[in-house]
């Protein structure tokens, strides 16, 4: 039975899952008319991915919602390497970082998803389950999307923008841009939310590597545990496809870490596979993909759910102000390379966390222990995991003037995420900026009125203007993109045709 074609909200989100959630939310706080759809009927309650990293604690600080899930997680600040008796291998810290968390927050997935759909029923949205897409098609002005229902009823529904964050399986993806091209790694894990008996710390993730394989947990809220166990031998693998029962997954912990740990309950569990894969393209007309739906990575990191919402982050913002009417097209365009560079690099540091995992099972069958890292490439290793060195240096939404002969390391180096950006007030841009030539600075201010917000570092009796740029802009998601040596005219020309390229002036 076909319905007849219904104007949804500008943006319809496919997919609520975290990153889909998170991208709602978003735009709902941007004042942006947002409908969200799922397949499944009923959110599900299985632990799946669980940590919440560094990087995405500031982004969630700024969607309201940080305060919950620091209360609601346990907070992990090691990842340390077991042999089979539990005597500690190796240790990496995260703190020593510029992040005001100095740990990953360790929440059930379902529980971070709770978290965030009451944020946006608190913003006047919903989730509308037990519907998904059966088909998208391009209109002159939008799109057209067919909508099938539990009860067979197809809804057809005219909408601006399609934001796919459907998962692995994403319809938005598969009729746009095809499947995703990568490797998917060798042999078959086990996922499962735990309760065991061991003397492991629960300040940390804990990789127990044996000759026989691994098992890494991480501890969860409720004495619980989420365990990978991979590895598995082809008996292992067999007898799990047909039974998932708590005496095989015992038997295989016990295989790797006997005497050790003890299984004492399954909550839920599941065999998978490991991928390192990514879609040809991240966006197109008028669509977008996030999360799973556009890359996926080894769980060993905890990447995959961060990236998801780093995605919302970065189109959000950029989203709203299109369907406000106040961006030229290279901001949106901005979109798919400026999220291409950052997966590119997730999916690499998740591919060296899972080497690194399978290297210590490999140090403990020959005895022979991996190199140790230097300080200078611990310290660097610990950020990637933290995810608080994705950079967009050579975006086009980047620039400096009369700056070019300074580091790249820099701290307000263009594409670099600004250490203190998620306590800047305000949605949109922030400029920072001393020394300013009043007239100048006023001219500045009238012309981008609404889109800009100015704060003057060398305000105040005695205030003394900090070394450095003496402008910096500052995006909506917390990344530099324009700074500039002098406030004068010249500097502030440079800036007004930087944000001219993709931004309408008031």
């Amino acid at each position: 039975m076909a319905g007849d074609t219904e104007t949804t909200g500008e943006v319809l989100v496919i997919g609520a899952g975290p990153s889909g959630l998170f991208a709602a939310v978003e735009l709902s706080r941007l004042g942006v008319r947002t409908r969200v759809i799922e397949r499944d009927p009923v959110p599900p309650r299985q632990a799946r991915a669980t940590a919440l990293q560094p990087g995405t604690l500031e982004i969630l600080t700024q969607a309201g919602v940080v305060d919950e899930i620091l209360s609601s997680s346990m907070h992990l600040g090691f990842a340390r390497v077991f042999d089979p008796g539990l005597t500690p291998v190796a240790e990496m810290t995260f703190a020593g970082t510029d992040s005001p968390w100095g740990f990953e927050c360790s929440l059930p997935q379902w529980r971070t998803e709770e978290i965030l759909a009451r944020r946006l029923t608190e913003l006047g949205g919903t989730v509308e389950r037990g519907k998904e897409v059966a088909s998208i098609r391009h209109r002159d002005d939008g799109l057209l999307v067919e909508i099938r229902q539990a009860d067979g009823t197809v809804e057809h529904a005219e909408t601006s923008w399609v934001v796919g964050a459907g998962g692995a399986h994403s319809v938005t993806r598969q009729a746009m841009t095809g499947e995703l091209a990568g490797e998917t790694y060798p042999g078959t894990a086990l996922v499962g939310d735990v309760q065991v008996s061991c003397s492991l710390p629960r300040d940390g993730s804990a990789l127990i590597a044996s000759p026989e394989g691994y098992v890494l947990l991480g501890p969860l809220p409720g004495d619980r545990w989420i365990t990978f166990i991979g590895d598995l031998h082809e008996d292992e693998a067999d007898l799990l496809a047909r039974d998932i029962s708590p005496a095989a997954v015992a038997a295989c912990i016990g295989r790797r870490a006997p005497d050790s740990v003890s299984l004492d309950d399954i909550g839920w569990a599941a065999t998978f596979r490991m991928h390192n894969r990514m879609a040809p393209e991240l966006a197109g007309n008028r669509w977008f993909l996030l999360g799973d739906a556009g890359h996926l990575s080894s769980p060993f990191g905890g990447e995959g759910l961060n990236s998801g919402i780093h995605d919302a982050h970065n189109l959000a913002w950029k989203l709203a102000l299109e369907v406000q009417g106040r961006a030229r097209p290279a901001l949106i365009d901005s979109y798919a390379p400026e999220r291409a560079a950052a997966a590119r690099h997730v999916l690499e540091t998740s591919d060296r966390v899972h080497r690194m995992a399978h290297s210590a099972v490999e140090a403990a069958r020959t005895g022979i222990a991996p190199a140790p890292l230097s300080p200078e490439e611990a310290a660097a290793f610990t950020r990637a995991r933290a995810m608080l060195d994705v950079s967009y240096a050579g975006s086009p939404l980047t620039g400096e003037y009369g700056l070019a002969g300074r580091r790249d390391g820099d701290a307000t180096a263009p594409g670099r995420r600004y250490a203190d950006w998620s306590a800047l007030p305000g949605a949109g841009h922030h400029l920072l900026v001393s020394g300013a030539e009043p007239g100048v600075l006023d001219r500045f201010e009238g012309r981008w009125t609404g889109l800009v917000e100015i704060v003057r570092l060398d305000a105040g009796p005695g205030a003394i203007a900090p070394a450095g740029p003496a402008a910096v802009l500052i995006r909506p998601d917390g990344y530099v993109g324009f700074r500039a040596s002098d406030a004068d005219a010249a500097g502030f020309a440079a800036l007004d045709a930087h944000l001219g390229s993709y931004l309408l002036p008031a």
